[in-house]
């Protein structure tokens, strides 16, 4: 018996220090890979940034769940400012990385085993509301200027123009991407990363928009130059770079899950 619960917790101590190895090793590709990000600025301030990094630093979440993908999150944050900085470092940015991680590992949990064809119709759906509320609001702002709809758009003030044209952006980028994962299935079949590229599309997209909403508002607050950009004026270029970088960050980590999975196979007891 004691036996028995030496080996378990050896095998438990084992298992952790893989992770913990693991996790760095994602943190020091994702912080490398972040050094050759472009920065794209708004007058004159750094506004948005393209990366592949988020593939790499949001892998421990996927692969060992919400506080793995917290750590690695918050770390690659810290690190990579230092090894490239642009800009004032901003805390709160931290801050909103652990939570990009937690709530990427979070919701991999809850789509992980879900159906792909029930999330392809449910998200084909969605896309198409998130189009049909965009568009009939940007028709009353225009052909009903003195309409209800219209006063209540008005109402909303600098949050206006993503309740009309960017939601019409978000539902047909939404819809190019089903059909480029349509596409995509269609020609390679067999290819390992369509048994996860759905899967991964929601928690990175999801997490991804939450984050940017929050960092849009932290950086209007921090950054003089982007305080005086309206909302959804910021909102919206941010909000459509980084539905098109998550297609990519979600293929090239289906493709690394993959990877992962061929190896713990392999490498488990036959």
């Amino acid at each position: 018996m004691e036996k028995t619960s030496q080996i378990k917790s050896t095998s438990q101590r084992s298992h952790l220090t893989r992770k913990i190895i693991l996790t760095a090793l994602f943190i020091g590709l994702a912080v490398a890979v972040r050094s050759f990000s472009t920065m794209i600025y708004f007058l004159g301030a750094p506004g948005m940034r393209i990366s592949l990094s988020p593939v790499f630093s949001r892998m421990p979440a996927i692969l060992f769940g919400p506080l793995y993908g917290g750590i690695a999150g918050g770390i690659t944050d810290i690190l990579g400012y230092f090894v490239k900085m642009e800009g004032a470092f901003i805390p709160f940015l931290t801050v909103t990385a652990i939570l990009g991680g937690v709530l990427s590992g979070f919701l991999w949990n809850l789509f992980k085993n879900a159906d792909t064809i029930s999330l392809q119709k449910w998200l084909r759906i969605v896309f198409i509301i998130i189009g049909a509320v965009g568009l009939f609001n940007f028709l009353n702002e225009k052909l009903l200027p003195n309409g209800a709809v219209a006063g209540l758009l008005e109402k909303a003030g600098k949050y206006k123009d993503f309740l009309t044209l960017g939601l019409i952006a978000v539902s047909i980028i939404g819809i190019m991407l089903l059909v480029l994962d349509y596409a995509v299935k269609k020609k390679f079949p067999q290819a390992a990363i369509n048994k996860y590229y759905l899967k991964i599309l929601l928690p990175f997209g999801l997490s991804g928009l939450i984050v940017t909403i929050l960092n849009t508002y932290i950086l209007r607050i921090y950054i003089p130059q982007l305080g005086k950009i309206a909302f959804g004026l910021l909102l919206i270029p941010r909000v459509v770079e980084e539905i098109l970088v998550m297609v990519v960050h979600s293929y090239l980590s289906s493709f690394l899950l993959a990877i992962y999975d061929r190896y713990n196979k392999n490498e488990s007891p036959q």
